[in-house]
């Protein structure tokens, strides 16, 4: 697998700063950037999470964040959601995220979870800012939120089916692709991904879970990303460095973060 082939690419959603890092996070990201991935998203899932997003995006120049309370913690929203909001105020701050649904493990109830998605949905909006969606069984209830809110939404790791997927597209959705992607059984999940329209097209991480193969079951990182965008350029037909700068174009497109 020769990932010098890639150029540019960005990685879309990845958890810096957790604690999996914490020992080698300065070589976690210079492996990023000798494979050409030059712009992380470090996503944030709590209060926490989000000041430790955010702290990455200060210390590293390829670095931005998303800060957000993910619904496995939608219990802690009138709690935490102040001082959440007021991250979003901070520099390189360009994205509300990970924020959603998820009825596959329901922590807090769906009503719970639904206030906070909605009130982070109004964040997004009322600062033009994109959103990364966090869904797992909750097609149906993601995408009647995102019927009130005028949002770019990034739908992470997609893994919902072909006809979702056209759903979600219609709706102006992104569609972004992580590791389970290279996985030998995810022949629907390339199958749709085949067919995203390239303008709609992302690839992600999710470090430091999920990584591609041939590394599955290890710590994942960004510098993983190319295996990504290998198979998708496989599924689709097309160069390596096309979809690479496919992907890119669409990342500087939603998140606004600017050349590299």
């Amino acid at each position: 697998m020769d990932l010098r082939r890639t150029r540019l690419l960005p990685d879309t959603h990845a958890h810096l700063g957790d604690e999996a890092f914490a020992g080698d996070r300065d070589d976690v990201i210079r492996r990023a950037s000798r494979v050409g991935v030059r712009r992380v998203l470090a996503v944030g899932s709590d209060l926490e999470s989000s000041r430790a997003a955010v702290a990455c995006a200060s210390r590293y120049d390829d670095v931005y964040a998303a800060v957000g309370l993910h619904p496995h913690e939608a219990g802690r929203f009138p709690d935490e959601a102040a001082e959440i909001e007021a991250l979003l105020d901070q520099p390189k701050v360009v994205a509300v995220g990970e924020i959603g649904i998820d009825r596959g493990r329901e922590n807090w109830s769906v009503d719970v979870q639904t206030l906070a998605f909605h009130e982070q949905l109004a964040w997004a909006q009322a600062r033009n800012l994109p959103v990364s969606i966090h869904n797992r069984n909750a097609d149906a209830d993601v995408l009647s939120a995102l019927e009130n809110f005028s949002v770019v939404a990034v739908l992470h790791c997609f893994s919902s089916s072909a006809a979702f997927a056209t759903q979600a597209l219609e709706a102006g959705c992104m569609l972004s692709f992580a590791g389970n992607l290279t996985f030998p059984k995810a022949n629907s999940l390339r199958e749709v991904a085949r067919s995203v329209p390239a303008e709609c097209l992302l690839i992600e991480s999710d470090a430091p879970v999920l990584a591609p193969q041939p590394w599955r079951g290890q710590r994942n990182e960004p510098a993983r990303v190319p295996a990504v965008c290998e198979t998708l350029a496989e599924v689709r037909a097309l160069d390596v460095e096309t979809v690479a700068n496919d992907v890119w174009k669409t990342a500087e497109r939603v998140f606004r973060w600017g050349a590299a």
